[in-house]
């Protein structure tokens, strides 16, 4: 189910980020046209932008987990033994899992007070709880990552995250 679960994260996060990147650069473009060509800018351009921005950075740490690249101290690997990486490896995990638990908490507590005061942004108009609610969604994405990763350690298996391809050609 986890594996099911962490499919859905990747498609759903893949989407999301792609989508966010191509509105926050086709609006910049837009943006500057506006601006230096009709002499006129558009006065929500600057928020959108932001609000992408911010929920591609936190979708991004989820993505961070998938495939672990998010900072670790890996050389006291190179120096503990087995036994000691394996609990070493299992402690990095419950840390991450904490992490996660506590910005989906938090996270959904700053939506429902931000919600209920019922602030808007002040360019867009748009309730900025929608814009909290990042957060537990990333935290939650996080959530499924880290327990994937912890259902792997405990099956005996070494965690491989997900590759990826940078190539200059």
């Amino acid at each position: 189910m986890i594996h099911a679960l962490n499919k859905i994260v990747d498609w759903v996060e893949n989407i999301m980020v792609v989508i966010l990147m191509l509105v926050a650069t086709v609006v910049a473009i837009v943006q500057v046209v506006a601006r230096y060509v009709f002499n006129n800018s558009l006065y929500w351009s600057e928020e959108l932008i932001l609000y992408s921005l911010i929920t591609m950075s936190f979708l991004a740490a989820s993505m961070g987990v998938r495939y672990a690249a998010h900072i670790s101290v890996e050389m006291l690997y190179a120096f503990a033994g087995p036994r000691l990486t394996r609990v070493l490896k299992y402690v990095a995990t419950l840390l991450g899992f904490a992490f996660a638990a506590t910005l989906v908490y938090y996270g959904g507590r700053l939506f429902i007070n931000t919600s209920n005061m019922g602030q808007l942004s002040p360019a867009m108009q748009v309730p900025v709880a929608y814009i909290y609610l990042t957060i537990p969604v990333a935290g939650a994405f996080m959530l499924v990552r880290y327990l994937l990763i912890f259902q792997t350690l405990v099956a005996g298996k070494d965690y491989k995250p997900l590759a990826t391809t940078m190539s200059a050609t």
